[in-house]
């Protein structure tokens, strides 16, 4: 179960800034930050207000998170990170932002799979051509040995793999 009704049924889901930034409510976020509510505290998932906002695309409220210094790299139970989720979701504008400020570009999660990886699977050729062009290496392999190549190849998308192709990707 993902999204509201998830959050509903998580421990932290009633985290005012969790809740803030899911939704985007911009004025509450900042609020909320001005106030010191913390902003790393992590729901039973693992996944942070800027882990949720990276799901849901939140763009400005992901902005006034980075902007107060939240952890940009910590990851939920699984180990995926704010920039793995935006991938995933193909949220190209949230990626471009996190990649600006930092955000580790390269982070395996626990199957040993990147960011680059879950763009590619979802098929989101637009990201999977920012994360190349941030430097993302193509050539890093999962626990079951397949690169981002091989999952293109899988996957539905033949732009994907001519991005990967012009990319060196064999």
């Amino acid at each position: 179960m993902t999204g509201p009704a998830a959050a509903q049924t998580n421990i932290l889901a009633d985290d005012a800034l969790i809740v803030a930034v899911y939704e985007n409510r911009v004025e509450k976020v900042r609020e909320l930050l001005v106030r010191q509510h913390p902003k790393s505290r992590a729901d039973t998932d693992g996944r942070t207000a800027l882990i949720w906002g990276s799901i849901q695309g939140s763009y400005d409220s992901i902005e006034l998170l980075l902007e107060d210094k939240v952890l940009i790299n910590q990851v939920d139970e699984v180990g995926n990170g704010a920039l793995y989720h935006a991938a995933e979701s193909g949220h190209a504008d949230v990626v471009e932002l996190l990649l600006t400020y930092d955000a580790l570009i390269n982070q395996e999660n626990r199957d040993g799979r990147t960011p680059l990886m879950a763009a590619v699977r979802a098929g989101h050729a637009q990201v999977v051509q920012m994360l190349i062009a941030g430097g993302a290496d193509i050539t890093i392999s999962d626990f079951t040995g397949r690169t981002a190549f091989d999952l293109a190849r899988e996957g539905r998308s033949r732009q994907v793999v001519q991005i990967l192709e012009k990319a060196g990707a064999r």
